[in-house]
This record gives structure tokens, C-alpha cells and sequence, in this order.
């Protein structure tokens, strides 16, 4: 099971590593063939760099996951813009591509079981003030 874990890990963090790095290293192109309301939102988003920002958190969370240190925090990183990238598949594309976002997601929860130690105690229904 370790073995799978770290082939999941290595392969989640390449692909937002390649993604993300491309991303800077060759120009953005028109996105075309999306529905109006999608491009409308990626253009905001571009406009007011706010896709920069998320793009710099998928270089670090993806680099974290490569090389295996601090795994846990690069997918804290990770996963909230993972779950954003599912939410643009079901309500902007109505899941009309393959819902990359939703296998991201999954393989980043398979990757967080095998980390499980880590993130028990955010699952704690008391916490203790320290």
C-alpha cells in the first residue's frame, strides 16, 4: 500500500507541477469552446490576477508533493483549490468534460488516507484549547 500511496503522490503532484508551470512558462491562449459564463469568469480572474495566485499555489502544493517533504501541508495547499476545480466541472462545464476535478480529488483523499496520522486530529469533535 505504500508503494501505491507514493505513486499517487508523485502522480499529483506532477500533474499540477507540469500545469502550473506551464502556465508561466508559455502564454495563456483564448479559451474557446466554453460556455459564455465560464469564460466570463476566467476573465475575471485573469483581469484581477487572481488566477496567478491560484496557479502559485499549485507550483508550491504540486513541488511539496514531488519531492515528499511536507506532503501534508502541500495538500492543505491542494485541496481547497482541487475542490474549486471540481465545482468549475459540475457548475461551468455541467460535467460535460471528464470531471478531472473529482479524480483529482479523489486521488488527493487517497493520498491523505495514507497520511492519515497527520489529519486525525482535525477530526476530533473536541478540540482542546493548548
Amino acid at each position: 500500500m505504500k508503494w501505491a500511496v507514493l505513486a499517487v503522490r508523485v502522480l499529483v503532484g506532477l500533474s499540477f507541477t507540469v500545469i502550473s508551470g506551464s502556465y508561466f512558462l508559455m502564454p495563456p491562449r483564448e479559451p474557446s469552446g466554453l460556455p459564455e459564463n465560464a469564460v466570463k469568469f476566467i476573465g475575471s480572474m485573469v483581469a484581477t490576477n487572481y488566477f496567478d495566485v491560484v496557479k502559485v499555489l499549485e507550483l508550491l502544493g504540486g513541488l511539496l508533493l514531488l519531492s515528499g517533504r511536507l506532503t501534508p501541508l502541500g495538500l492543505v495547499i491542494l485541496v481547497p483549490v482541487t475542490v474549486n476545480i471540481a465545482l468549475w466541472d459540475i457548475f461551468m462545464l455541467k460535467l460535460s468534460a471528464p470531471p478531472g476535478g473529482l479524480i483529482l480529488l479523489a486521488l488527493e483523499a487517497f493520498v491523505m488516507w495514507g497520511y492519515w496520522p497527520y489529519f486525525a486530529p482535525f477530526f476530533q469533535p473536541t478540540a482542546k484549547h493548548v
